[in-house]
């Protein structure tokens, strides 16, 4: 696993703009092809212990995602990768374990979501979703990455530790 940039990166034509999902949100302003890296995070990596440290006595937000076994990027605060929304049927997967991407064509205007089960397996997280997908789980859990549907769905977009995870898992069945 290679160390993170310090910062984070957006794509030049990506802006943070209200969102019908929730509070504001990450929008294209140009068509995007699919396999559009839109989303770089940097940070810190952190272990397990660490990160629950931080969200227990942090007052403000800790914006984390799993990369590896008891590895978790943390996000620096202030920059805009921050308002990347949930979906449950996301426009946008991992293509390493610090980069997010179109899944498909993406249409100007449109808001770059993800579904935030690509990036957690912590068994106590979870987040009430209100998409407005016909895919909506309604609750999104850290557990999540074990549904069979979601497996396939998002094969080869998780970030590359749960891909691990998931093929282990495939090959067990």
């Amino acid at each position: 696993m290679r160390e993170p940039d310090a910062d984070c990166w957006l794509h030049p034509d990506v802006e943070v703009r209200s969102s019908p999902v929730a509070g504001r949100g990450l929008f294209t302003t140009v068509e995007l092809p699919a396999r559009t890296p839109v989303s770089r995070l940097g940070g810190t990596l952190v272990d397990t212990e660490t990160l629950r440290r931080l969200i227990e006595t942090s007052e403000e937000y800790v914006d984390a995602i799993v990369v590896d076994d008891d590895r978790h990027l943390l996000l620096p605060p202030g920059n805009s990768n921050h308002f990347g929304n949930h979906s449950c049927d996301p426009n946008l997967g991992w293509l390493d374990e610090y980069t997010l991407a179109t899944r498909e064509y993406v249409p100007a205007g449109s808001e770059l979501l993800s579904d935030y089960a690509m990036s957690t397996v912590d068994e106590t997280w979870f987040m009430r979703c209100h998409c407005p997908s016909y895919r909506c789980r309604q609750m999104v859990e850290g557990g999540d990455w074990r549904i069979p549907q979601l497996q396939q769905r998002y094969d080869g977009w998780w970030v590359p530790y749960i891909q691990r995870l998931v093929d282990a898992a495939r090959a067990g069945r």
